[in-house]
């Protein structure tokens, strides 16, 4: 397990895939540390937005996933959410 000092930022992005199954429940996939375009892997929001989607369809297409049984028949919403945590204890052995 890492160690961190008082005051130790941590932080990560995660992407947040949501998909509509069969039966109509909202099924969220998620991936920690995403390419994205602040980090510099895409030129643009649109070149980040059409491979997330295409990672999407292809998801759907090949029905790596399902929910319950159900199969994942529609791309709903895709997002990436920034992490930050602060350490607030220093705990020495």
């Amino acid at each position: 397990m890492a160690t961190t000092k008082l005051g130790d930022i941590t932080s990560y992005k995660r992407l947040y895939m949501q998909f509509q199954d069969s039966a109509g429940y909202l099924v969220n996939l998620t991936l920690d540390n995403p390419k994205n375009v602040d980090d510099g892997d895409f030129d643009d929001l649109e070149e980040q937005s059409g491979f997330i989607e295409t990672v999407m369809e292809t998801i759907i297409e090949n029905n790596i996933f399902h929910n319950k049984g159900n199969d994942l028949v529609a791309i709903v919403d895709a997002r990436i959410v920034d992490h930050s945590s602060t350490d607030v204890m220093d705990i020495s052995e």
